[in-house]
Formats: structure tokens, sequence, C-alpha cells
């Protein structure tokens, strides 16, 4: 084999490695940024916080102030209205009432709020407060109401954390005490009364009349 034959090969030799090596960069350059996207996904992807969690069933007392108050307390497994006893409160209501507010999550959270103001929470429109069997109270604070979302801002008492929360959540409690009447099919009573008879002339008597108007 002569020189230049030699000098050939050994370039397609090196071009072949040449195209192998560029080969196995381009491959990791892929996976390496596939790794990065994933990773970065997974670091931005919302993380879903729990504001409240409690038992329904532990709940003795519910209470809201704002546009309207509410005063509602159990006694014997029966809810009652704590200002009106004598109303006749619906059970399953007061129980939806509850599953609203038992058990609350949010993928929206101001971890350190600098200004509660912001959020309508510095003074707070209202208070939905839940006292529990065991003496202690879950408290939540409403704020504004976000335009854009529809969510309202909340906060939990003793907790420093902002969260927005599904607007039924709040709406929800924005209800008289009146609307929480158990509603009852109105009866009707049926009149005993005998339909009065009317007086016919019998045709006797109607004869007689006659007799007598001659003479």
């Amino acid at each position: 084999m002569g020189r230049k034959e030699e000098t050939l090969m050994k370039k397609k030799r090196i071009q072949l490695i040449v195209l192998i090596i560029i080969c196995l960069l381009s491959i990791g350059a892929y996976f390496l940024v596939k790794h990065l996207d994933l990773s970065e996904t997974e670091e931005t992807a919302p993380e879903t916080a729990v504001v409240t969690n409690f038992s329904s069933g532990e709940v003795k007392s519910i209470s809201v102030t704002g546009a309207h108050t509410l005063n509602f307390v159990k006694e014997d497994d029966t809810w009652y209205n704590a200002d009106d006893r004598e109303m006749n409160l619906d059970q399953t209501e007061i129980s939806a009432l509850i599953n609203n507010i038992d058990h609350i999550t949010t993928d929206t959270v101001v971890e350190t709020p600098e200004n509660l103001a912001e959020y309508g929470l510095d003074n707070p429109a209202g208070t939905i407060t839940a006292g529990l069997g065991n003496g202690s109270s879950v408290i939540l604070h409403v704020g504004n109401k976000n335009d854009i979302t529809g969510d309202y801002y909340v906060r939990l008492e003793g907790n420093s954390q902002v969260y927005a929360v599904s607007s039924y959540i709040v709406t929800a409690f924005d209800r008289e005490p009146a609307d929480f009447i158990e509603e009852t099919p109105e009866t009707t009573e049926e009149s005993t009364e005998a339909p009065a008879e009317t007086e016919t002339e019998t045709p006797a008597e109607n004869g007689e009349e006659t007799a007598s108007a001659e003479n």
C-alpha cells in the first residue's frame, strides 16, 4: 500500500471518529436538556397546600360575621340557632355548610405577605369560626375577592400565610339565618261544614199559593 493510500485511510478514520464523537455529544446534549426540562417542571409545579383539615363531626358550633351573622350550635346531634332556638333548622343544610370548610386546599399561597391590606386582610370583611369538640376553634378571616380568578383571599387565625380559595367556600356562608329554616309542605284544612241546603217549592205548595191568589 502506498503512502498516498495510507494517508487517505487515516483521513477516513479521523472523519469517522469525528462523526462518532459528534453523534455522542448530540445524544448527551439531548438527554441533558431533557433532564433540565423535567427538573424545571418539577420545581415550578404548584404544590397543593392544605388550609384546613378537620372532621365535620368534630364541629360543635359555627359562627359567621360580616354582611350577615350566623350563630349555630350543636346539642345532642341537633343544630340550633343560638339566637332563636325555636327556629327549625334544616340539619342537612348545616352539614353541607360545614363540608365547605372542613378540608380546604389551594394551589395559590402567599408565604410571606408584605402587606395584608393588599388582600383585604388587614381589616377582614368577615370571619368564619368553627368551634370543635376539644375546645379549640378554627377561625378563617375573609379578605378581598380576586376579580380575575374569582377566588377569595383568606387567612387562618395564628397563621401569617395568605391563601386564595374558591369563591363558593365564602359565598356559602353569605346567607341569612332564615335561609336555613327547614321547609315543610303547606297543609290546607278541609272544610267540615256541609253545604247549605236551598229550599225549593213543591208542586203542591205552588198550587196552594195559586189557589189562594185566585180567591
